[in-house]
């Protein structure tokens, strides 16, 4: 397993959220994100977790994954949550 926290620092554009879904589809492993202050735990790849939820500027969370990829998984989620541009 793997693990990350990190503090989001943008807001978030709906489409952009589908997207970092989307990617995280594409990954086998489980990505989990913890939102630390309501102790809510997401299934990345949930379009609709992932729309509801306050991806705030100041929000901490903790990227998780689990599985055969999950160094490349969490390597990306994180870059994508950053919103940095993945090489």
């Amino acid at each position: 397993m793997r693990v990350h926290e990190m503090i989001i620092t943008n807001e978030f554009q709906p489409q952009y959220l589908q997207w970092i879904a989307h990617r995280a589809s594409m990954y086998r492993s489980d990505i989990r994100i913890r939102f630390e202050k309501d102790n809510i735990l997401l299934d990345a790849k949930s379009i609709l977790g992932m729309m509801i939820l306050p991806f705030r500027p100041g929000t901490v969370i903790t990227v998780q994954t689990k599985g055969m990829d999950e160094e490349e998984a969490i390597e990306e989620m994180c870059l994508l949550l950053e919103n940095k541009s993945i090489q």
